[in-house]
């Protein structure tokens, strides 16, 4: 059966129309393409809206985080300064424990120190002084004696300390002995390879030579050759400042404490009083020396410690308090009564610190200096220890 493409097919009531034209797809107009193009710029924008408020968010919690952590800070340094007084009270208090502790450890041995051995070399600890909470503190004790005087070596002891010990070569070591001693001398006349005034007012600014002894190590950068050795372009010191630091003293110039000097001190001391180094410490009964051994006839060197550098360091929070004091021992058995404090006598009566009652006072030492924030020259490993295997861990208080 043919049907003819004009004739109508009906199903139910409805009938079916059958068209042979293609379609063709009917495309977006003008306003939906825009609205579509809004809808995706408008996610886009969020997007990136919401990337910004995120980026903001991790930028303000580091900066509030940092804040944070600067004002704690800041807190804890202005609470030092603030409120000095419970903090300088209890470093100064600290101070007396470790006097006392080596006072007290002294006239055991009859007055006499010797090395930290000794039983001084930890005040707190030996004293049993309960440390506040949330504190830090720290006690070093080192001898100045155990060093080579700066300001009264012989121009051949300096010599063989700068060339011998400090590695400069022969022409180094004559220009910078001669230098210090031209700078600490009494008079104008220039050495060979030294300098005087004249030299020095053509710096900028212009000075001149001191003609005194060294008043602190760090004088040195003022004086020709020393500043170029042992400071760097801005001044400041260098690793052979620190090394020479160890090594020496501008305000000791007696006999060097053989216990407590370095290899450095006691070979330089040894080339110049021409004696051997090397049995310093043989057969010795205790892990010091009480006297010097026959073997060195030197008057340049004792067995006994003549001056000490205390200092006592103090934290609350992450800034310091720092005292440190050059003390020299002066005490005797009859130095450890207590009768004339202030405040103490037989009758307990009540005293007023007067001028008299503070003479009267028969202190176990002599105090030449008394410094805050300063902790004085670097410490040194004495010779001694490697012969009698004492640990390196004490140090710190020579």
């Amino acid at each position: 059966m043919q049907l003819d493409t004009n004739s109508r097919l009906t199903k139910g009531k409805h009938p079916l129309k059958v068209s042979t034209k293609p379609r063709i797809a009917k495309l977006p107009s003008e306003q939906e393409i825009t609205r579509v193009l809004k809808k995706t710029q408008s996610r886009e924008l969020q997007g990136s809206v919401l990337i910004a408020v995120l980026a903001i968010i991790v930028l303000l919690s580091f900066m509030v985080t940092r804040f944070v952590k600067e004002a704690i800070t800041d807190l804890e340094y202005r609470s030092i300064f603030n409120e000095p007084i419970d903090v300088k009270t209890f470093a100064y208090s600290m101070m007396e424990v470790s006097l006392a502790t080596i006072q007290e450890v002294a006239l055991i041995d009859d007055g006499k120190l010797y090395a930290a051995e000794q039983g001084w070399k930890d005040p707190i600890k030996y004293s049993g002084i309960p440390v506040p909470q949330g504190w830090e503190v720290r006690v070093e004790i080192s001898d100045e004696s155990g060093r080579l005087s700066l300001n009264t070596m012989t121009e051949d002891q300096l010599n063989n300390l700068l060339e011998e010990t400090l590695e400069f070569d022969f022409g180094t070591t004559r220009e910078l002995s001669s230098s210090l001693l031209d700078w600490i001398d009494s008079d104008d006349s220039r050495r060979l390879n030294g300098a005087e005034s004249d030299d020095y007012l053509n710096e900028d600014p212009p000075y001149r030579a001191a003609n005194t002894p060294l008043q602190s190590i760090e004088e040195l950068r003022l004086i020709n050759v020393w500043k170029d050795e042992f400071f760097d372009d801005e001044g400041r010191p260098n690793e052979l400042f620190e090394k020479l630091s160890s090594l020496v003293s501008v305000i000791y110039s007696g006999p060097v404490n053989l216990n407590t000097a370095s290899n450095e001190v006691i070979e330089t001391l040894a080339e110049a009083g021409g004696w051997q180094e090397d049995y310093l410490f043989d057969g010795i009964d205790e892990p010091y020396l009480k006297t010097v051994p026959e073997t060195v006839a030197d008057s340049a060197v004792s067995a006994e410690t003549t001056l000490l550098r205390v200092t006592v360091k103090v934290h609350r929070g992450d800034v310091p308090f720092m005292i440190s004091a050059l003390v020299e021992p002066n005490f005797n058995a009859a130095s450890g009564a207590s009768g004339g404090a202030p405040g103490r006598d037989a009758e307990k009566s009540a005293k007023i610190g007067s001028a008299e009652e503070q003479d009267a006072i028969a202190y176990p030492f002599k105090i030449l200096q008394l410094t805050e924030y300063e902790s004085g020259n670097q410490p040194t490993t004495p010779a001694r220890y490697s012969e009698v295997d004492i640990p390196t861990e004490s140090n710190s208080n020579n």
